[in-house]
């Protein structure tokens, strides 16, 4: 091969093709407010590390170019509905990273620390779940799910 074409080939083209590449995120396209119609939980890891419920929000709320399916890593957590009406149970999913299983102990907890529902689940990679919140007076709530590895998600909820 002559040494100019080498050259080219070695260095030249990954370069140009480098800069081809789009960015992680294109913030011209970050629009929070963009309502995806998919609501299921699919959680996808994307380019820029982050788990995001499916691949509509990472898309259209936050801008990401490219993901993987799965979790990033470690357990991630997603409910609905919020707010949790009189009468209406709360669905809480988790999730492992692929080919990952675990365990988790999942608690509802009020605002002064007391714990008013829990379950431990044992040995799952995606598992739903529904708590019948009916009990629960008025205000907001903390889901505090804890892995088998001693990692913790938490998210708040309130019930009217």
């Amino acid at each position: 091969m002559h040494p100019k074409l080498l050259f080219i080939t070695i260095f030249i083209l990954p370069a140009i093709a480098a800069k081809a590449q789009l960015p992680c995120i294109d913030s011209g396209r970050v629009n929070p407010t963009f309502q995806c119609n998919i609501q299921f939980y699919d959680p996808v890891c994307g380019c820029d590390n982050v788990t995001y419920r499916n691949q509509c929000n990472a898309y259209n709320n936050h801008g990401v170019n490219s993901w993987r399916s799965g979790v990033c890593s470690g357990l991630d957590m997603d409910f609905y509905p919020n707010p949790v009406g009189p009468s209406t149970p709360l669905t809480i999913n988790l999730s492992y990273d692929e080919f990952k299983t675990g365990n988790a102990d999942v608690k509802i907890i009020d605002m002064y620390g007391k714990v008013w529902e829990q379950r431990i689940i044992n040995n799952f990679n995606r598992m739903t779940i529904q708590f019948d919140v009916t009990t629960l007076r008025s205000g907001v709530y903390l889901i505090v799910a804890v892995s088998s590895v001693n990692t913790f998600v938490v998210r708040k909820f309130s019930k009217y």
